[in-house]
């Protein structure tokens, strides 16, 4: 029997409104591992941001962090790692502190570090409490010593990141920016993306995407979705997403989305 790769975004799919996994969804998840299947967690996370959450599950398996710029195996070694300058990023944070509004706040991840602005944002803590994880605060002149940047994330008002975004594209076409919600703009080196970073774990299972299931809610979650033969989509998941994709639409992830697909699969 060929072992099934069962693969989630975090935020919005594997957990609740309130930041926790539902003991119906571990029980799920667990089932399925019981039963010879991989669990792979994808996220926009950093590592220690997706491995906060996911010990609740299993604590060893492989990850996908930074919406695929990094892959890592179940005992933490890089398949893949995709960075950008350092010297782009800091220009790319000049730009935004430019617009000197505080209803925007950057952060740079590099490897397992999480670096923000020396007068820390409250926007920056609130994430921070989100994920569980403190970030360090630095200024530009230590953006510029690190050897390279797998993520920027950008967090505001919806409207004011609707605002920038076409001037970023334009300015730096060599990265990609995409949205994991709509306060968070999420930018990687151009071609990043989950799909991409799916291949990479099933290429080395040597496992084709029709012994794949993927659960998404967000536009970040597209390039997965197609990367495997059995995409669901969360029922939060906004309509237009919905409606372009065209996949099977799971419970919502206050409701066990993911239990209720996961109870379906014959093992």
């Amino acid at each position: 029997m060929t072992a099934k790769l069962i693969f989630s975004d975090i935020d919005g799919t594997l957990i609740t409104s309130g930041g926790d996994v539902s003991p119906d969804t571990i029980d799920a998840i667990r089932k399925q591992i019981i039963a010879g299947n991989l669990f792979i967690p994808v996220s926009a996370r950093m590592p220690k941001g997706i491995m906060n959450v996911v010990d609740e599950i299993t604590n060893f398996c492989p990850i996908i962090a930074y919406n695929g710029a990094l892959v890592l195996d179940e005992m933490g070694r890089p398949l893949n790692s995709q960075f950008f300058d350092a010297a782009e990023a800091v220009q790319l944070i000049t730009k935004i502190d430019a617009l000197k509004t505080q209803d925007l706040a950057w952060n740079v991840y590099s490897g397992y570090n999480w670096f923000s602005s020396l007068n820390k944002n409250p926007l920056v803590k609130k994430e921070e409490e989100i994920v569980g994880i403190k970030s360090l605060p630095v200024s530009l002149e230590r953006i510029k010593d690190l050897k390279g940047i797998h993520k920027v994330l950008v967090i505001g008002k919806p409207d004011t990141l609707d605002k920038i975004i076409p001037t970023l594209q334009s300015d730096f076409p060599k990265l990609a920016f995409v949205k994991s919600a709509p306060h968070l703009l999420e930018i990687m080196l151009k071609g990043v993306n989950k799909g991409k970073a799916v291949k990479i774990v099933l290429d080395s299972f040597a496992i084709d995407k029709t012994n794949a299931w993927a659960f998404g809610d967000n536009y970040n979650d597209e390039p997965m979705l197609k990367a495997v033969g059995h995409p669901i989509l969360m029922g939060n998941a906004p309509e237009e997403l919905k409606n372009k994709l065209n996949i099977p639409v799971t419970l919502d992830n206050n409701h066990n989305g993911i239990a209720a697909a996961l109870n379906k699969i014959s093992n």
